[in-house]
């Protein structure tokens, strides 16, 4: 049985691949982006596997079946990933809200409601 990916690893491997898709832009190299955030996704949908493994039933009850096309992020300071998403209470209104649900190196899953994207 192959063993689970390690968060760490993981949150490592996203960040690298940020930072090339980030000079390939600058180098105006599509082809090069598009491979890259193919490895991209197969690194988030391990860690939104290891956050749905890891968040309590509130959670687990707003969450998709994959992060599909989610907005993602990597916070370095705090080594917190998030996956955003709209906030299903606010879908109807004009201006809709924001949720955030995060996963950090020690498995913590929380929410943040209202959250802005900046």
């Amino acid at each position: 049985m192959a063993s689970k990916p390690n968060i760490k690893d993981l949150f490592n491997e996203w960040n690298e691949l940020n930072l090339k898709a980030q000079e390939s832009l600058g180098q105006f190299d599509f082809k090069n982006i598009k491979e890259i955030r193919a490895k991209q996704k197969i690194a988030e949908d391990s860690i939104y596997e290891i956050l749905k493994e890891n968040a309590g039933e509130d959670i687990i009850k707003l969450l998709q079946d994959d992060c599909g096309e989610m907005e993602v992020g990597y916070e370095m300071e705090e080594n917190r990933f998030y996956f955003v998403m709209f906030d299903p209470k606010y879908e109807e209104e004009e201006e809709p809200k924001f949720l955030a649900i995060t996963i950090d190196l020690n498995k913590t899953v929380k929410l943040i409601e209202d959250f802005k994207m900046e």
